[in-house]
């Protein structure tokens, strides 16, 4: 037969061209066997319906059904039966030995766990023996060198507190309290002269400001030395090259490279050559601050609006200073208002001078004092009273007890930062951003005209020659003061140099001049 697909009819020796030619030659195979399929699925259908209805007749008790059928069923299901029974037991005794092999693994494993728990607990007895007997004196020694560190830490502290007042002693620091009807408010001094407020910086005197604001920043150099403290923005003192004192931003400061004072040029100038300029650092130098005036605050701003600005950056970041120094010692400067920070003699003084809280322990004397004495006062104290206090110095620190040049009490450790983290004013710029705000609202609120020295001069002859009994003249001049106050030509006349300048602030306006 020829394919139609390939047209090629088989041989014996290709008898397949395609998979046309091999279906076709399997067709029949495969009819034959369909066939032998049907038949056996028709002879199934047959038996297993006749098995059906015997089994039915046995069971009703039919007779006509050959006993041997039934003989041989029996039999067949008794053999089926036997052997699931004997494939049950022989699983059984499989299962048995291995119970029982597990049982005595078990059993070992027991037996092991107990001798382990024995010789552990053994072991742990005799190391806790050891570890007394041993760790015993150790711990002892630990013990005796705390009491000694802690010794020598207060003993430190009351060495700082001694130095950091003893300095103010030494600089001229103190307080002027008011008078019962004076309306000021107390002033502090340095060196017999007014340390000024920052809210009062327009009225001041440059020489004046640029005194008390070089001897201060002195004072707290010293003061952060002495505590062992670094200040967040670093002051810089006169010395070559730098004849005023500066301050530095916070983050300028302690960069290890030296600016030039403004306005002048270093005498040690870097080398011009290829090798130093390779190894030049091509970064822009820090900008100081200034903490001195060449003129009037309130001409300054009209003149230089930058160096006033600088100015204004600098002297904030002094008072700043101070107020961080205050707070790592446990004065809280800011607690209540913002405007603490300006009240830099206040704050120093109250640090240095001021006698310490009724609830902590005055500990601000010599401390090179007899070392009887100090047994004794230790001998005396109660063991109640010593935890409370060392109860108290944990969460209230004393003057001179956190510092950066030891290890016991280190402020950047996070004891110390976590005390500092409570502190309201720790961005610095947000206290310049107010101060330089206030200072702005002030001058432009200001509608009066500021006299300077000679303008007094050329008034006071003329107050001098005038007729008081007869022609009551009154001029309106600007005078420092609290309140605005009236006063005739007399009066106006002995408001000189020295009465303008007692440590008022603001402006006080007298009545028009009628001769001018």
């Amino acid at each position: 037969m020829q394919c139609y697909v390939c047209n090629r009819p088989a041989t014996n020796r290709l008898p397949f061209n395609c998979s046309l030619c091999a279906r076709e030659a399997l067709y029949e195979f495969r009819i034959h066997l369909a066939h032998v399929f049907t038949q056996q699925d028709v002879a199934e259908q047959n038996i297993h319906q006749n098995l059906t209805g015997l089994q039915s007749k046995a069971g009703q008790g039919v007779k006509g059904i050959n006993p041997l059928w039934i003989t041989e069923n029996a039999a067949v299901e008794r053999t089926a039966s036997k052997e699931r029974v004997q494939t049950i037991h022989l699983q059984s005794d499989v299962l048995r030995e291995e119970i029982k092999g597990i049982r005595a693994e078990i059993a070992e494993r027991k037996a092991k766990l107990h001798k382990r728990r024995s010789e552990l607990a053994s072991a742990e007895q005799e190391l806790s023996l050891r570890k007394a007997a041993d760790f015993g004196p150790v711990g002892k020694g630990i013990r005796r060198i705390e009491q000694r560190w802690n010794a020598m830490h207060a003993r430190t502290a009351d060495s700082r507190i001694f130095l950091c007042r003893e300095a103010a002693n030494l600089y001229g620091l103190y307080q002027r309290r008011r008078t019962k009807n004076d309306l000021r408010p107390d002033s502090y001094y340095i060196g017999a002269l007014a340390i000024q407020d920052l809210r009062d910086l327009h009225s001041a005197s440059p020489a004046h400001l640029n005194t008390a604001t070089t001897t201060l920043a002195h004072l707290v150099h010293l003061v952060s030395h002495y505590l062992g403290l670094r200040l967040p923005a670093e002051i810089v003192l006169p010395h070559q090259d730098y004849p005023l004192p500066m301050i530095f931003s916070p983050a300028s400061s302690y960069t290890g490279r030296d600016a030039p004072f403004p306005g002048l040029t270093p005498s040690h100038s870097s080398s011009n050559s290829p090798s130093a300029s390779r190894t030049s650092d091509a970064r822009p130098l820090p900008r100081p601050r200034p903490l001195h005036l060449n003129k009037k605050l309130s001409i300054l701003a009209k003149e230089d609006a930058v160096d006033y600005s600088l100015f204004v950056e600098g002297i904030t970041l002094l008072a700043w200073d101070i107020a961080w120094l205050c707070r790592t010692q446990g004065v809280d400067i800011g607690a209540k208002s913002w405007d603490e920070v300006c009240a830099m003699g206040k704050n120093l003084w109250q640090l240095l001078v001021a006698p310490p809280p009724a609830g902590e322990p005055a500990n601000v004397g010599n401390p090179h004092k007899d070392g009887d004495e100090q047994k004794a006062t230790k001998a005396s104290e109660n063991t109640s009273s010593e935890q409370e206090s060392k109860d108290t110095a944990r969460l209230v620190p004393m003057f001179g007890h956190y510092s950066h040049g030891t290890a016991h009490s280190l402020l950047a450790a996070a004891e110390g930062t976590d005390f500092m983290r409570g502190w309201r004013l720790h961005s610095h710029l947000k206290v310049i951003e107010k101060v330089k705000a206030m200072l702005l609202s002030e001058r432009t609120g200001a509608e009066w005209e500021v006299l300077e020295d000679k303008e007094w001069e050329e008034e006071a002859p003329q107050t001098h020659h005038a007729d008081v009994s007869t022609t009551p003249m009154e001029e309106t001049v600007l005078v420092k003061g609290s309140e605005p106050t009236e006063m005739g030509a007399d009066e106006a006349a002995g408001t000189g140099r020295d009465e303008k300048g007692k440590g008022t602030s603001g402006w006080t306006k007298l009545k028009s001049r009628s001769g001018t």
